[in-house]
């Protein structure tokens, strides 16, 4: 197992005032200038996102010496040569209830890499660890992790520590976290899953069958059918959802997806004693849509 240039910390510090704080280490810093700096884009995303100005607080510190940062634009750090391990300490503010930033409260968080994690000049191709910590909050009790990020040393509920290859690969795996419901079905012969937050109640084996002959049919129409050679280019694949009273938007990742829609337009269960399915709604139909783009 290849050894870490970067090693990130992120833990939900205060879900109550929305407040993360997160950690860069340059375990193995040259004897040089470092340089800080956070994305102002994401993949997938055709916008500039100045996810920069979420950040409350930025400190450095190495060998448990504070280390002066000098701001060299809206999203940039720079941090002057070090012995030892560098760190450089965020506090971010976490309440953009989106597909492309990060939002944190007693009911769940959320977060793609590119808001949270600052690259390291240098060494953007170097791999990295990141370590997801649990909540202390007592409101946020038997919360779990979602992510296709790979796992490297991770306790049954998903917390622990993941690697990436690469920064581009750490920023597209998005994470959830919280007591969200699970939805599996298998595609072409490769697990999915799809993770609920919020409040809905839905027909889980309608959605898994529907949503399995999407996904088989993507797959297929991309690279063929079984029986002909065709295979998914992923081992996995995670949908991540936030059902809301109202709300809708999508952001595809590698190996996931994530997902804001209607609690209303996940499929209805049946009621006490009917028979049959009941009969698509436009909603639903949209909510297949959106998972099929």
């Amino acid at each position: 197992m290849t050894a870490p240039a970067v090693r990130y910390t992120i833990r939900p510090k205060n879900p109550r005032a929305h407040l993360l704080e997160v950690e860069c280490t340059v375990v193995s810093p040259e004897p040089r200038e470092h340089w800080f700096s956070l994305p102002v884009w994401i993949p997938g995303s055709y916008l500039v996102r100045e996810f920069s100005r979420h950040f409350v607080e930025v400190t450095a510190e190495a060998n448990g010496a504070p280390v002066p940062l000098e701001k060299i634009n809206k999203h940039t750090w720079s941090s002057p040569a070090v012995v030892g391990p560098l760190t450089v300490r965020a506090t971010v503010y976490a309440w953009d209830l989106s597909v492309r930033a990060a939002h944190l409260d007693t009911s769940h968080f959320f977060f793609n890499g590119t808001s949270v994690f600052l690259a390291v000049a240098g060494l953007e191709n170097k791999p990295c660890d990141v370590v997801i910590e649990p909540p202390s909050d007592p409101a946020c009790k038997g919360w779990r992790v979602a992510t296709t990020l790979p796992g490297k040393d991770v306790r049954p509920p998903g917390f622990g520590t993941y690697q990436a290859s690469s920064y581009d690969q750490l920023i597209d795996h998005p994470v959830e976290m919280g007591t969200f419901d699970i939805v599996e079905w298998q595609s072409a012969g490769v697990p999915h899953q799809m993770a609920v937050t919020g409040r809905a109640r839905f027909d889980r084996d309608r959605l898994a069958e529907d949503l399995a002959a999407v996904c088989t049919q993507h797959i297929e129409m991309f690279h063929g059918p079984a029986d002909r050679g065709g295979t998914a280019p992923m081992k996995r694949y995670l949908f991540l959802t936030t059902a809301l009273g109202d709300g809708y938007g999508g952001l595809e990742h590698k190996d996931s997806t994530a997902l804001i829609c209607k609690r209303d337009d996940l499929p209805k269960t049946t009621t006490s004693g009917a028979t049959g399915k009941p009969e698509m709604s436009d909603g639903y139909r949209g909510f297949l849509g959106l998972c099929s783009h």
